[in-house]
């Protein structure tokens, strides 16, 4: 939800609350053109396949950065909803905004104050190295645009900064249609800061002054500009600050109405002398009115979590049914399975009998060429003694939460 396009201005608060990039999960996705008409549902999976959070315990958001011929690319965050609570709700709870104004990712205002600040960055392609006070973020600008986002902790070592960055440059030089790397640029108290970006470039990037006072009036920038933008869609609002801020503006109506009411019911009670008896029958109506608008929310509230119930437990694509039933499928006549064991969503592992080694190779392959799994491994496959048939032990993986989060 954001501020019209006519208010955005007057009611913006002084001091904007973004999420700091280091304190979420994100990534940039490339999705096909083709998914435009369902860009909710495909970025839902990706949040979904990145986030390393308990189901219903975070919140994500996504903005398109660019649509180009191979595809949309679309930044994707998500964050625990605990440590969004310490990023503005208080601030926007006080400015009369909380639900109306859009939670920020600082790595998306860093970018846009970086470009006004400097054109030169709406050029090419180039590496961007900012240090401030709060957080430490690695950026690879393409015409003025994010392609690559790193957030850091602003006490992590440089080693570790020259490490990232390295690696950053690495997968932009292996990216097609990427084009030449510019010269970098450093934005930090000390040109010494600047080590790191140095070291992954091979040569001095640029050096520009950036004290703690001129970095949070560049955030600030970012943010008040993007929030004035109608293009800037990205907000890690959680709906716990959504539903707080509605059942603020219900408990407001029923204070209003409840006074209205009261004072024409005062008016009636002073006319004819009954005042007591009216008063009485004033504050029954508005404790009815009360009582069912409190029924009426928690049958909402009731009703999302059985929605949210069930929507948890539609996909069955890696129940331990559906393990089993494509061990069935893949096995060959002459193998039979002894045991099996079952994590949810981590790995199946499965025993059994088989007459020859290249059955046990082939159902490994065949169990391999599914989607849904990363990796089949032979644990054990030797000869029984007593039967002479080959006994083996196989270990199925699913794919990682950190392998769905590397950009």
């Amino acid at each position: 939800m954001g501020l019209t396009k006519r208010n955005r201005s007057k009611n913006l608060p002084e001091r904007l609350p973004c999420v700091p990039t280091f304190d979420t999960v994100c990534a940039l996705r490339t999705l096909p053109p083709e998914a435009e008409e369902t860009l909710a549902d495909a970025v839902r999976l990706e949040a979904e396949a990145i986030s390393p959070f308990e189901e219903g315990a975070y919140t994500f958001s996504y903005e398109v950065i660019r649509r180009r011929a191979e595809g949309i690319d679309v930044l994707v965050a998500a964050a625990s909803d605990a440590v969004l609570d310490g990023h503005g709700h208080d601030l926007l709870r006080e400015a009369g905004l909380l639900g109306a104004l859009r939670l920020d990712l600082s790595a998306l205002a860093w970018a846009r104050a970086l470009t006004e600040r400097r054109p030169d960055l709406r050029q090419g392609l180039r590496p961007v190295l900012v240090r401030a006070p709060g957080e430490q973020l690695l950026l690879a600008l393409s015409d003025g645009v994010p392609v690559a986002v790193r957030g850091f902790a602003p006490d992590v070592p440089d080693t570790l900064l020259a490490r990232e960055a390295t690696m950053l440059l690495a997968r932009l030089g292996m990216e097609s249609g990427m084009g030449e790397l510019g010269a970098g640029l450093c934005l930090a108290e000390t040109p010494e800061a600047a080590a790191p970006l140095r070291d992954a470039l091979g040569q001095d990037p640029e050096f520009a002054p950036l004290g703690a006072e001129e970095a949070e009036a560049a955030l600030q920038r970012g943010l008040r500009l993007r929030a004035e933008e109608a293009g800037a869609t990205f907000d890690l609002t959680p709906q716990a600050w959504r539903d707080e801020a509605h059942a603020a503006r219900q408990k407001t109506a029923l204070v209003v109405g409840g006074s209205v009411l009261g004072a024409a019911w005062l008016i009636c009670a002073l006319t004819l002398f009954l005042l007591p008896r009216i008063y009485g029958k004033l504050a029954a109506d508005v404790t009815a009115e009360l009582n069912a608008q409190r029924a009426a929310y928690e049958e909402v509230l009731a009703l999302r979590e059985r929605v949210t119930l069930i929507e948890r437990y539609q996909d069955r694509s890696h129940s331990a049914l559906e393990m089993l039933r494509l061990l069935c499928e893949d096995k060959a006549e002459n193998v039979v399975f002894l045991s099996l064991t079952y994590r949810q969503k981590q790995e199946v592992r499965v025993t059994g009998l088989a007459d020859d080694t290249s059955d046990v190779y082939r159902l490994k392959d065949e169990l391999q060429k599914d989607p849904r799994i990363a990796t089949v491994n032979i644990n054990r496959l030797t000869q029984d003694a007593k039967t002479r048939r080959q006994r083996f032990d196989i270990e199925i993986l699913f794919p990682t939460q950190s392998e769905g989060s590397e950009s």
